[in-house]
């Protein structure tokens, strides 16, 4: 695995061939607008331009070799050819497992947990032309709390968008606020989701038909309150959205891949507890290090 060099990017041509590498990037602190934001609304676009120079390229030529690693880790759609999501990506490909340690996302984390932080889980959701399918309205952090013990929802997912999205093919949407009312009722769905039948009881909160159920009298009521909103931007743009807040997002409609890069993390102090049967480390870390 190549060395890390925290103060900034060194791509992975820099570091075959030897060369000094520019520094790229700092740790950057959020202003208090931004903060302020993000208490109110539950998530956050970073400014353009955040991720340092090479850095989406690289995370982008990861992708094809990520994808083609066949396992329990890889998720398809209910179609059983095309890949929905790859888990722990950071875990095994070296170029995620710099980008999970950028001092410009792990200092933002920081800041909005409260914590040294260190990753629960990342995965490269891909929502493929014409055939990628939705996930429902949920929240992350009910998945969090009943199959991995993680007490508070003091998490950060941080979104990097590896491709243009658009309104065309499926963007995350959220209602604004909702994270502040905790989490909203609703009943666990029975048994496993169509075309899944065969799974482990764990993939059945990663499909398309979410496990968990939120009554949809409490979805419009939240709707009505804090209407909705779609994170949309160029390859390129970082989103920041708590594990509580609200969300769904679309079928892809478009003839283009919609792929996002996702990065959970979580403070050392509200690390998972024991529980009997632990879903697998790329899918909840249990190996807690402060990045």
């Amino acid at each position: 695995m190549p060395s890390l060099d925290l103060a900034g990017w060194v791509s992975p041509k820099e570091e075959a061939t030897g060369r000094p590498a520019a520094v790229h990037n700092r740790a950057m602190t959020l202003d208090d607008k931004m903060v302020a934001a993000y208490r109110r609304d539950g998530f956050l676009m970073l400014p353009p331009g955040t991720l340092p120079d090479g850095v989406l390229d690289d995370i982008r030529n990861a992708v094809p070799r990520v994808m083609d690693q066949e396992g329990p880790h890889r998720i398809l759609e209910r179609d059983g050819t095309t890949v929905r999501s790859v888990y722990g990506p950071h875990q095994t490909d070296p170029v995620l497992s710099k980008v999970v340690r950028l001092p410009v996302l792990v200092e933002a984390a920081k800041q909005l947990i409260g914590d040294d932080v260190y990753v629960h889980q990342s995965k490269i959701n891909v929502k493929a032309s014409f055939t990628g399918d939705q996930w429902e309205w949920h929240q992350d952090y009910i998945n969090w709390l009943r199959a991995d013990a993680i007490q508070r929802p003091d998490l950060v997912n941080v979104a990097v968008f590896l491709d243009e999205v658009n309104e065309f093919n499926g963007p995350l949407t959220f209602i604004p606020g909702s994270h502040r009312n905790g989490l909203l009722a609703g009943t666990d769905s029975d048994g496993m989701p169509v075309g899944y039948e065969d799974a482990p009881s764990w993939v059945s909160t990663l499909t398309a038909n979410e496990k968990f159920q939120l009554d949809h009298a409490v979805i419009e009521s939240e709707a009505r309150r804090g209407g909705l909103v779609s994170a949309k931007g160029p390859a390129g743009s970082v989103l920041m959205f708590h594990a509580n807040v609200l969300h769904a997002s679309g079928p892809n409609l478009s003839p283009f891949r919609r792929a996002v890069l996702l990065l959970v993390y979580n403070g050392v102090g509200n690390a998972p507890l024991e529980v009997a049967n632990p879903r697998p480390a790329f899918l909840a870390e249990r190996e807690i290090a402060a990045l």
